[in-house]
């Protein structure tokens, strides 16, 4: 059983410090998971960007680099998840960024609908959009980003990193506004937020959906 360590509020690079943590175990064979939130709001910045380029000056939104790649992400609304799995836990025999999304997407997914989250990838609905160049993550929707099924919302922000024996995915979920105003953090941002759900069983219903991956898989 994969258990789900619940960490509250925590400042970006102890945030960032942990979900390597969790990285690094999974390298020597353990899986770990964590729902964790932010003390205040943060962006935490994509391998490939960089602060100057991807972010407003003077916004006051201080600003933590991921492990992982992907757009910005501005936090301190959301829910934040990080998993970090073995290859071997979830079948993949190489090193595909296609089979590793794939297998711990799905129990993202199945955890946000079981709190009430109607996701979906946006590939089994009739939602793709993009802004054009944005660095913003949630204001392009791609056939791999999570939407709600009804609306076309991306409803999950989600990121990875690979190495040679397991992966780490970091995925974001809104709930509700945001704290800052993301047209004061970036050039071109996403307009459509996230209504308020209730995040108080995401993480038992991320250990049992994590829980059915093993069972399947093992």
């Amino acid at each position: 059983m994969i258990v789900v360590c619940r960490d509250g509020a925590l400042d970006g690079p102890t945030n960032m410090a942990r979900d390597r943590a969790l990285l690094d175990g999974a390298d020597r064979g353990t899986p770990g998971a964590r729902v964790y939130r932010w003390t205040r709001p943060w962006v935490s910045l994509g391998t490939f960007q960089s602060a100057d380029r991807d972010v407003l000056p003077g916004s006051g939104v201080p600003t933590v680099m991921r492990p992982t790649g992907g757009k910005a992400v501005l936090h301190g609304h959301d829910e934040t998840i990080g998993i970090a799995l073995p290859l071997t836990l979830i079948g993949a025999d190489s090193r595909s960024l296609k089979i590793a999304y794939r297998a711990v997407i799905g129990p993202i997914i199945a955890a946000m609908r079981a709190c009430g989250v109607p996701a979906a990838l946006a590939e089994e609905t009739s939602f793709v959009r993009s802004t054009g160049r944005t660095a913003d993550c949630f204001a392009h929707v791609s056939p791999n980003d999570v939407v709600d099924e009804r609306t076309g919302l991306k409803v999950c922000g989600c990121a990875l990193k690979l190495t040679q024996h397991a992966v780490l995915v970091q995925a974001s979920l809104p709930n509700g506004m945001p704290l800052v105003d993301p047209q004061q953090v970036f050039a071109r941002p996403s307009v459509a937020y996230s209504p308020l759900w209730d995040a108080s069983g995401l993480a038992d219903a991320l250990e049992g959906s994590l829980a059915e991956l093993g069972s399947v898989l093992l």
